[in-house]
């Protein structure tokens, strides 16, 4: 394509009106032609002869870049409110993108390489596209390309290219890289761990002093090791936040433990079901408001996060009192926020309790579970949005119901808490699901005698679960445990536990509708 054809779309993009919207760049025309636009402007960049981008196209390439950077398949309102995945990956096209900003950049470096000294390459341009292939979703390997860019930076800053020097910027978005995919490969949290040594050897030893680590860095690679499942990573979290503690003390501000520091030591320990590393989670969260009150250090006060790992390390330890101390914290937890407003209680803190006394199958569990049901709908009354109900909430009081094991007389009394949380359930905005209803069948099963009750109950919940799409394998499976023979036979009219109706289990997860339990239930037991 010739030069002047490349100039005359140039000017077509300034009349078009080229503006910038928090640092992203859009030609204001409508989204795909707007992509299009991008493409047919890289593709004539990339196309020309090395050596031949005049100055417009020079100051073009790296904007070009800065709007693939950005994702342009995102519309403006998703980016305005910035909605992307949970793991702050983009939701579509992120690789094409980054190959994309690959092009333009490589088409920079050669043009520089030919000689071309309006053709600049720096740091900020490497750390965009290091950026999109972090948030690209292709998890290790993004990680692994942003790894290799990041060592290019480094060997060309060192060949003399001061133009490109990695800086914290750069090795942090690494680490990002490496931690989101933490809970997915086992050695990234030791890839994490080897980018902050590297970091810290460079600029101790004089070789790049841009990149002095900082809390936030050791705080992504805390974050990488309490994702992680390896068996030594509470004691590489406690040997890290001990590293920053002794810098800091050392006179490096920058390196103070901050409350995000020692909830990964929280995080990284919770996962074991020991009393014992409960009781020591308790001690390092006692710590931590000990800090924050006696010596006044409010960025040290434990949050949501701090309570939650106590909660759910008690919940899940191996002691008989296992529910009743996981209920000791969170009653503190709710205190904080009573007294204080302090933000440290949620519907997890809430679920995993409950969900404790449910799996106990103690005489009290099911009045146990449903009280702290009633505090926890009271605080979400009171205006504290973290803590409203879910599905988890109402199902442990269910799944506590279905468990009794006590006489009739007290089954009965179980039978009605269960029926009160269901209707309260179905009153409120909660989608119910096939988990719901296999519950409220399995009550049917254990808590009512066999007679004219139990059938009536069997059929309300079975059809209920029918007409609403959530009929699944448990489903099945407790309506066999509930109705008579002759009973279960009319209500599955001629279907099977492989082969069901369509329109029974629409809302079914798939591994659900096959015989194998859905992830979804969250260890609630039924």
């Amino acid at each position: 394509m010739k030069l002047s054809h490349i100039l005359q779309r140039l000017l077509f993009s300034l009349i078009v009106k080229v503006t910038c919207i928090d640092g992203y760049i859009t030609s204001d025309l409508p989204g795909h032609k707007h992509r299009a636009w991008l493409k047919e402007m890289t593709s004539d960049v990339c196309q020309l002869p090395i050596g031949h981008l005049t100055p417009e196209l020079c100051v073009k390439t790296p904007e070009l870049l800065s709007a693939w950077a950005q994702n342009p398949y995102i519309t403006t309102a998703e980016r305005l409110s910035q909605t992307t995945s949970k793991d702050g990956n983009f939701p579509h096209h992120g690789k094409e993108c980054a190959l994309e900003c690959e092009r333009l950049l490589k088409r920079l470096v050669d043009e520089r390489r030919a000689g071309n000294l309006n053709a600049k390459v720096a740091t900020t341009l490497y750390n965009s596209l290091m950026d999109v292939w972090s948030k690209s979703g292709n998890r290790l390997q993004a990680a692994q390309r942003t790894e290799m860019i990041l060592g290019s930076m480094q060997n060309a800053y060192v060949a003399g290219d001061n133009e490109v020097a990695p800086d914290r910027e750069s090795f942090k978005i690494v680490l990002n890289a490496w931690r989101n995919t933490a809970h997915h490969d086992q050695y990234s949290a030791h890839k994490a761990q080897s980018i902050l040594e590297w970091m810290k050897h460079l600029y101790e030893t004089g070789e790049n002093c841009n990149v002095k680590p900082n809390s936030e860095c050791f705080d992504i690679v805390l974050h990488a090791w309490a994702l992680s499942h390896h068996s030594d990573a509470p004691e590489k979290t406690e040997e890290l936040v001990s590293l920053m503690d002794a810098l800091h003390l050392e006179g490096d501000d920058d390196m103070k433990p901050t409350l995000v520091s020692f909830n990964q030591i929280l995080t990284a320990w919770s996962r074991y079901d020991s009393p014992e590393i409960s009781r020591k989670l308790e001690n390092i969260l006692y710590h931590l408001r000990r800090v924050s009150e006696e010596e006044g250090n409010e960025d040290m006060k434990p949050d949501a996060v701090s309570y939650n790992a106590v909660i759910d390390a008690y919940a899940k330890s191996k002691s008989g009192d296992s529910a009743e101390h996981a209920e000791k914290i969170l009653k503190e937890a709710e205190k904080q926020y009573i007294d204080h407003g302090d933000d440290c209680v949620n519907t997890f803190s809430f679920n995993v309790v409950s969900d404790a006394y449910a799996k106990k199958n103690s005489r009290n569990a099911f009045l146990e579970s449903r009280s702290l049901l009633q505090r926890q709908s009271a605080l979400y009354a009171g205006g504290l949005t973290t803590c409203k109900p879910d599905v988890y909430s109402y199902s442990s009081v269910l799944s506590a119901c279905a468990a009794h094991l006590g006489s009739w007389k007290e089954k009965s009394k179980a039978f009605a808490v269960a029926q009160a949380t269901f209707q309260e359930m179905c009153e409120s905005d909660i989608s119910l699901n096939h988990v719901t209803y296999g519950i409220m069948l399995k009550a049917c099963a254990k808590l009512l005698r066999s007679g004219k009750d139990k059938r009536r109950f069997t059929n309300k919940y079975f059809k209920m679960a029918r007409d609403s799409g959530c009929v699944g394998d448990m489903v099945v499976s407790k309506l066999r445990e509930a109705a008579t023979p002759e009973q279960y036979k009319i209500l599955m009219n001629g279907a099977t536990r492989s082969h069901l109706p369509e329109e029974w289990t629409s809302r079914v997860p798939q591994n659900d509708k096959n015989g194998r339990r859905s992830r979804t239930t969250r260890g609630i037991k039924y």
